[in-house]
């Protein structure tokens, strides 16, 4: 009876071992679903092609002194091609229906059909110089065509408060740079040419001062737009 009774022990142990195993197993199973979960969740994007979009239509640039940092800049130019993304990403993220994702075409087609819009993020170490919206900025800004000529912008407006939403599109956009919409007109003043062709391709934006002078160039190659730089020291 003893030795029925200790086996009844054993045999009572193993099986709640195999059940705690299997248990084991499935929160196993559920904290690896959590963390694909969250590895999807790390993605902003979730896939969409908009990222790709943004580095291919993004330019960065730097000005030094010796080591020391002027400016660093980021810009982005809302070509036709990178507002099909945006339009795609932001109908994804807030699941536009179609009614509103037309509107939101329309809104988009609308401005590119009346500037060549540039978001600006840029980095000055001294106050006084964050001023790229005055008449009398330290900087100077305009675009070298692909013909060579140059055109400067009819706007330069600073986005005060970049929210969220903002951020998104442009992380870029950190709490420790100004942010602008840059605006240049559709055709060279007197002209019926265009200040950037329909790939932008040979089009510079070049930022320039007494403190030294950058070119953002976007060009096109077998790879597509690749961001090129060229920065002058004063």
């Amino acid at each position: 009876m003893a030795t029925f009774k200790g086996f009844n022990r054993r045999l009572t142990c193993l099986l709640i071992m195999a059940v705690l195993l299997v248990l084991s197993g499935c929160q196993g199973c559920g904290s690896m679903a959590s963390v694909e979960r969250f590895r999807k969740s790390s993605d902003p994007y979730q896939g969409s092609p908009y990222q790709v979009a943004l580095s291919q239509w993004t330019r960065e640039a730097r000005i030094y002194q010796g080591l020391d940092v002027k400016l660093i800049a980021s810009a982005t130019y809302k070509s036709p091609a990178f507002r099909q993304a945006y339009i795609a990403e932001y109908a994804r993220a807030y699941a536009l229906t179609d009614a509103r994702k037309t509107r939101l075409e329309k809104d988009h087609q609308a401005a590119a059909g009346m500037f060549n819009d540039f978001i600006l993020a840029a980095y000055v170490p001294e106050k006084d110089w964050d001023n790229f919206s005055r008449r009398d900025s330290a900087w100077s800004m305009f675009i070298i065509t692909g013909s060579g000529k140059q055109v400067l912008p009819v706007e330069i407006r600073k986005i005060k408060k970049p929210d969220t939403v903002f951020t998104h599109f442009f992380p870029y956009a950190t709490p420790w740079k100004s942010i602008y919409l840059v605006r240049f007109p559709m055709q060279v003043t007197g002209t019926r040419e265009p200040v950037i062709n329909d790939d932008a391709d040979g089009t510079k934006l070049v930022i320039t001062s007494v403190l030294g002078k950058t070119e953002m160039v976007w060009s096109r190659n077998a790879a597509g737009n690749r961001p090129s730089t060229k920065t002058v020291q004063p």
